[in-house]
């Protein structure tokens, strides 16, 4: 197998993981940037194509979109702690040739640079060998697998508790989803999509959780969750969504179908979304708005809520 690996960070990588599972679906170049905000096209480019070699994302060469090709990296992107995040990378990365490789030279060797030729010497690896070297490491110590001893020293971490980390991550999955189904009641809950809106729906709850939550990720989870719950609702009614883009012309569209006040609580969620999810605020002097973090634990709470209340109104029970 041919390895190819450039210039990028770890960050930078889970980045633009989480850019394509927010979205829910297959997501292009210029959307991951923009929600990624990384400075520049080129390290964007550089960030999806490692995402790509470490087996994390896909790439459809006719679309030229890509889609998540991990379940490991969406759980990486939704976990509630650094911790966990770096156990799930480990995991990630101990399934690439070239790091296990490039971890066993330097054992022989005790030279990252050496290590780092004869890694891509071995593996066939595409590449300036500064930038493998330097990738190399980002990820490692993102994973928590590397630590720097100072003077271009390293020593590779063994004994660790990764297993059980990646256990609580998954089990703390398992529990949103589980605390929803709770939420909506068997009823309910089998009239809602499970992939396209309780699983970002579970994350946004996870995220929210986090020691220093994204926040904006988690308003950018919960409302696409959100809006594909407005999609599925508009194909059960009948109702065209053609041209209707975002939740708030979704809502206008569903008008006929919607209480007066399911339309106000609908005009809050698509507001803060766009206030997360777009740019400069022409109406506040071109300022960008900040997502608090109170909002972002309340917000998945309304989202579940208001998707709740509309089924229950169309089983004759009006709930706010």
């Amino acid at each position: 197998m041919a390895y190819s690996i450039v210039l990028t960070t770890a960050e930078d990588i889970v980045a633009v993981v989480d850019a394509v599972v927010a979205r829910g679906k297959s997501a292009g170049v210029d959307y991951i940037a923009e929600f990624t905000e990384i400075a520049t096209g080129d390290q964007v480019d550089k960030a999806i194509h490692m995402a790509v070699e470490l087996g994390m994302l896909i790439p459809d060469d006719t679309s030229e979109c890509y889609t998540v090709n991990s379940y490991l990296a969406e759980r990486l992107v939704t976990a509630a702690s650094d911790d966990q995040k770096a156990a799930i990378m480990r995991l990630i990365l101990e399934q690439y040739e070239p790091y296990r490789v490039f971890k066993i030279r330097y054992g022989f060797t005790h030279s990252i640079d050496v290590a780092c030729r004869q890694t891509k010497t071995l593996c066939s690896i595409e590449g300036n060998e500064r930038d493998i070297k330097n990738t190399l490491i980002s990820i490692a110590t993102y994973a928590k697998a590397l630590k720097s001893e100072g003077a271009n020293l390293y020593s590779f971490v063994e004994e660790d508790h990764t297993l059980s980390l990646v256990e609580a991550a998954l089990s703390e999955s398992a529990v949103s989803e589980k605390l929803l189904r709770e939420f909506f009641g068997d009823n309910l809950y089998s009239k809602v999509n499970p992939t396209t809106v309780i699983e970002p729906l579970a994350e946004a709850f996870q995220k929210s959780k986090a020691d220093s939550p994204d926040t904006r990720a988690v308003i950018v989870y919960s409302a696409n969750a959100f809006e594909s719950f407005l999609d599925d609702y508009a194909s059960a009614k009948s109702v065209s969504l053609v041209g209707q883009n975002g939740i708030i012309q979704k809502r206008n569209a569903l008008a006929g179908n919607i209480s007066k006040k399911h339309k106000g609580m609908i005009e809050y969620i698509g507001q803060v979304r766009n206030a997360a999810d777009h740019g400069a605020d022409n109406d506040e002097n071109g300022q960008m708005w900040t997502v608090t973090r109170d909002t972002a634990l309340l917000y998945p709470c309304i989202v579940a809520s208001v998707i709740r209340d509309i089924l229950q109104r169309d089983n004759g029970n009006i709930e706010v």
